[in-house]
C-alpha cells in the first residue's frame, strides 16, 4: 500500500527550470519531425496531397493527335465527353520539347477556345510517343540534361496557359543505364520545380507499358505513386502482326482465352491491370488504356478465319495494319458479306472477309471493358485515340442525319455513359 506524502508547491525557480526542460524536449522533438520530412516528408506529404485530388469521380483522358494524317478538329470534341485530353504528341529534341507546327497551332487558338467554352476539361501537353526511347534515355541520363528539359518544360507551360499539365509519353524505359531510376528521379525533379513556381495543382501523368516483362525492368512502381497523379496503362497492341507472331491476335482482350497458356496468358487487359495493382501501384492511380482502332492481318488461307490462324502480313486495310473504326467499317463494306464474330470469353470483336482478317473494338466490346475498370473503381479509362474513333460514323452508332458534318464518337461516347451511369 502507498504513502501519500503532502505535495508543496513549487518555488519560482524550479517552475521556470522545469518550464525549460519542457520547452527544449518540445524543441528537439521540432527539429528531429523537420529533419524527417526534409528527407522523407516532401515526397509523402506530396503523395497524400496527390491521392487526395485523385478522390474524384473515375477519369476518362482521351488522347488528341493534332498531326495533319488526322482530320479532326478540337473544337469539334464535346466538351462533355472527356475528362482530360492530351494534346500532341510533342517531340523530345537534345533533351528540349519540341512543338510541331500542327501542335503550336492548336496551342495558340484552339486549346483556349476550348478552355474558355469547357473550363472542366483538364488540356495536357502529351511529350513523346512510339518513337521516343532514345530521346527520353539521353534526356534523363544526368541531371544537366534534366536541367534543360525542365527549362524547356517551364517555358512551354508559361507560353500556353491553357494547359493543366504534362503526359510523359516513354515508350519504354529499359533495364539498362539506369533509366528506371533516372525516370524516377526526374518525376522528382518535375515536381520540386512545379513546387517552386507554385505550380504544384499541375498534372503529371505517365504511359506506361502493360507487359509484365517489360514494365518489371522500366519503372519503380512505388515511386510512382508519389509524383504521379495517375499513370495511362497502354492496354493494348497485345497482338499484331510480326514476322515472328505470323498469326492472327486481338487487339485488347479483356481476359486470357482457355487455350491461350504461359506467356501468351499474359496478354490481357485484365492480367496486366492485376499485375500493375499487386506491383504497388495505388488503385485510383490506375488508368486502363482502351483502344479505338484496330489491327489487319492477310490471311495465308481463307477458310481459316479463327483467332489464331496463320497471317502472312498487314491487312489491305488501313496503313501498316493501324485501322481507325471509320477504316474499319469502310472496308468492311467493300467485301461481299463480311463474317463478323464475337469472343465472349475475351469480350473482342473481329471480322473477315476473303484474306482480311481485323481486330477491333465496337460499342459492346468496349462497354465490357469500361464495365471491367468500373467495377474495379480504378483510376478511370484512357482512349487511344479521339482520332481513330468512328468520326465519319461509317459503322452507323449513331443515327445519320443529312446535314451531318461534325464528327461522332461512339466508342468514346460509350465509355462515357458506362463510367458516369
Amino acid at each position: 500500500m502507498g504513502s501519500y506524502a503532502k505535495v508543496e508547491e513549487d518555488s519560482p525557480q524550479e517552475r521556470s527550470h522545469r518550464s525549460l526542460i519542457c520547452w527544449s524536449a518540445l524543441l528537439l522533438v521540432s527539429l528531429a519531425v523537420i529533419t524527417f520530412w526534409g528527407f522523407q516528408g516532401f515526397r509523402g506529404l506530396w503523395g497524400l496531397q496527390l491521392q487526395t485530388k485523385n478522390q474524384e469521380e473515375q477519369r476518362l483522358v482521351c488522347y488528341y493527335a493534332t498531326d495533319g494524317g488526322h482530320n479532326l478538329s478540337l473544337l469539334d470534341v464535346p466538351g462533355d465527353l472527356c475528362t482530360h485530353i492530351n494534346l500532341g504528341p510533342a517531340i523530345l529534341s537534345n533533351a528540349s520539347i519540341f512543338l510541331p507546327s500542327s501542335l503550336v497551332q492548336v496551342l495558340q487558338n484552339d486549346s483556349r477556345s476550348f478552355r474558355t467554352a469547357h473550363p472542366q476539361v483538364h488540356l495536357l501537353l502529351w511529350i513523346g510517343g512510339a518513337d521516343s526511347g532514345r530521346q527520353f534515355a539521353h534526356m534523363v541520363a544526368n541531371h544537366a540534361m534534366r536541367k534543360v528539359f525542365l527549362r524547356s518544360l517551364r517555358e512551354i507551360m508559361r507560353t500556353y496557359p491553357s494547359l493543366d499539365g504534362i503526359d510523359l509519353d516513354w515508350e519504354f524505359p529499359s533495364a539498362y543505364d539506369r533509366e528506371r531510376m533516372h525516370l524516377s528521379q526526374l518525376l522528382y525533379e518535375i515536381r520540386t520545380e512545379w513546387r517552386r513556381e507554385k505550380r504544384q495543382q499541375d498534372i503529371l501523368s505517365l504511359a506506361v507499358a502493360a507487359p509484365e516483362g517489360i514494365a518489371f525492368y522500366a519503372y519503380d512502381i512505388r515511386e510512382l505513386n508519389l509524383y504521379a497523379d495517375y499513370v495511362n496503362l497502354m492496354a493494348y497492341d497485345f497482338h499484331f502482326y510480326r514476322e515472328d507472331t505470323p498469326f492472327t491476335g486481338l487487339n485488347a482482350p479483356l481476359y486470357a482465352r482457355g487455350q491461350e497458356r504461359s506467356l501468351m496468358a499474359t496478354f490481357n487487359i485484365n492480367y496486366t491491370v492485376q499485375w500493375w495493382l499487386q506491383s504497388g501501384l495505388e488503385p485510383q492511380r490506375l488508368v486502363v488504356g482502351l483502344p479505338t482502332y484496330g489491327h489487319s492481318f492477310t490471311l495465308v488461307n481463307p477458310l481459316n478465319q479463327r483467332i489464331g490462324a496463320p497471317a502472312s502480313g498487314y491487312g489491305k486495310c488501313g496503313q501498316l495494319g493501324f485501322t481507325t473504326l471509320s477504316e474499319t467499317c469502310e472496308c468492311a463494306a467493300r467485301y461481299f458479306k463480311p463474317t463478323y464474330a464475337y469472343d465472349a470469353e475475351s469480350c473482342s470483336p473481329y471480322l473477315s472477309a476473303l484474306q482480311e482478317w481485323i481486330s477491333y473494338e465496337n460499342r459492346t466490346s468496349i462497354a465490357c471493358k469500361a464495365n471491367y475498370v468500373k467495377s474495379l473503381k480504378l483510376g478511370g479509362v484512357m482512349v487511344f485515340s479521339l482520332n481513330s474513333d468512328d468520326l465519319r460514323n461509317a459503322c452507323s452508332y449513331v443515327e445519320k442525319t443529312k446535314n451531318q458534318e461534325k464528327p461522332v464518337f461512339p466508342l468514346t461516347q460509350a465509355i462515357k455513359e458506362i463510367l458516369r451511369s
